[in-house]
């Protein structure tokens, strides 16, 4: 049985969300202040479970609309705010991103 190649946006679609998933232990999250702060009010309790319902909204998201067809970028509605996340792909010393695709 011959299967057929994927292409690159395929490729790295899949790793996507393989990471978003939480099946790659190599990949991490993060989340910039301002988005903290708009789910914790500086509370370290709510922070966490701000941070948990965030990354479970995030691995849920369906992606309806994909212009390059990578899986890298979504937005939802989290507790009645818009919030955008995007997946890159970086070097294994977090330096630099992997823009020859060495790592797809």
């Amino acid at each position: 049985m011959l299967t057929e190649p994927i292409g690159r946006a395929e490729q790295i679609a899949k790793l996507n969300d393989r990471a978003r998933s939480g099946f790659d232990p190599s990949a991490r999250i993060m989340f910039t202040r301002g988005c903290l702060d708009a789910f914790c009010n500086g509370d370290t309790p709510n922070g966490l479970v701000a941070q948990a319902e965030l990354i479970k909204t995030m691995r849920r998201h369906r992606f309806e609309e994909d212009t390059y067809g990578e899986r890298d970028f979504g937005a939802f509605t989290f507790r009645g705010e818009r919030v955008f996340f995007k997946i890159d792909l970086y070097d294994p010393g977090l330096v630099k991103s992997a823009l020859n695709g060495s790592f797809c």
